[in-house]
């Protein structure tokens, strides 16, 4: 049988994956869905949950969910799941299972040849280690591992042509965080030269920004049910925030494309709508950051805009498409970008050279201060 190849892309909030036996990658569909969440929940007999079962659970018993188990992975050795301890470890590990045993079956059991782990540029040889002994629990031996604006680099490589020598600018916005990057490809095969991003920005972010548009709509026609939301901290009124919550995060997603969203709130007879230049005003001034932070990493990497060969989009907040109108205008150059950013990093990871020795992560810079506020009071 011929032998294939599989990569993960275990991502702060959904994790993606790929398959390659003959031609190009092919994306792994779960649960009828291309993006497992990342998100990790304990049921009462002890059973680490992942996709919709995890998800479900999470909405009715939020302590028994780890919405973040990359970040844990981290920084915590350990999280607790309800009246219980798990070490960060198990819970990568449940989803790397799941994304490896779908895999086998769609292979029929077959072993893949390779299996390639992407990871953030700015992990070094203990992240690495832990997110490989989290594989190791998950039945997966070996692995390889891909610098993430490595594989995103060598996506849009394969697909337009780029030239050998190529210098690419990778702005990555996920759902939980910005990573940008700068790699070169002197000798073949790219490698880093600088790194930036902020961990705290994210699509999120972007999501926290639409309730709140959302919230100045409620809040002027009657501020009652949306303080009754949000205000007792019961199951309940959780269960009802994390609806809104979904909600607003689809809205946010149909705005990349849409023009206009309507959005029903519970204790609203009526409907809100939310145009997309309403929406746009408002997410401007975190974009403006995150270019920023772009641009500084192109400098840090001895660059000017110029000098690059292109610059490239990943993750899936970067299909907003005012990401793009502000990189035109602010930069100069256009982006490159394909329907499904999200997807770009599990599909450049076995598209990249054979990973090199792993070498020391370049300097990240300090964590620049952000204020934001989520939650206000209206006159």
């Amino acid at each position: 049988m011929t032998e294939w190849h599989l990569s993960i892309d275990f991502g702060t909030c959904y994790t993606t994956a790929a398959t390659k036996s003959d031609g190009q990658p092919q994306l792994l569909e779960i649960e009828n869905s291309r993006y497992l969440p990342s998100l990790v929940a304990l049921d009462d007999s002890g059973t680490l949950l992942t996709g919709k079962a995890a998800t479900q659970l999470a909405a009715q018993l939020p302590h028994q969910a780890e919405r973040l188990p990359k970040r844990a992975l981290v920084h915590d050795t350990a999280v607790r799941l309800g009246s219980r301890t798990v070490e960060s470890t198990r819970l990568v590990a449940a989803v790397l299972r799941r994304v490896h045993e779908h895999a086998l079956a769609t292979y029929g059991g077959q072993a893949p040849a390779t299996v390639r782990l992407t990871h953030p540029a700015a992990w070094g040889v203990e992240e690495r280690a832990a997110l490989g002994k989290a594989a190791q629990e998950a039945g997966i031996s070996d692995p390889q591992y891909v610098a993430e604006p490595v594989a995103a680099a060598a996506y849009y490589a394969a697909r337009d042509g780029l030239a050998a020598d190529a210098t690419v600018a990778v702005y990555d916005l996920g759902a939980g965080t910005l990573d940008t990057a700068v790699v070169g490809a002197p000798q073949g095969g790219f490698t880093v030269l600088a790194i930036g991003g902020d961990p705290g920005l994210g699509g999120e972010d972007l999501t926290d920004v639409l309730r709140e548009v959302l919230a100045g709509h409620a809040y002027q026609r009657d501020p009652g049910p949306w303080r009754a939301i949000w205000s007792p901290d019961t199951d309940a009124a959780r269960r009802e925030q994390a609806r809104v919550l979904r909600d607003v995060a689809d809205a946010k997603e149909a705005l990349s494309t849409a023009t206009r969203v309507t959005l029903s709130v519970a204790g609203y007879p009526d409907t809100f709508l939310v145009q997309r230049p309403e929406y746009e005003s408002a997410i401007e001034p975190l974009l403006r950051t995150s270019l920023d932070h772009l641009t500084d990493t192109v400098e840090r990497a001895g660059l000017t805009v110029a000098q690059l060969s292109a610059v490239v989009l990943a993750g899936g907040a970067s299909r907003t498409p005012r990401v793009s109108d502000l990189i035109t205008h602010q930069l100069g150059v256009l982006p490159r970008t394909c329907p499904d950013p999200k997807a770009v990093v599990a599909l450049g990871a076995l598209c990249a050279e054979p990973p090199a020795p792993a070498r020391p992560a370049p300097p990240r810079p300090g964590p620049v201060p952000r204020f934001f506020h989520v939650d206000r009071e209206l006159d």
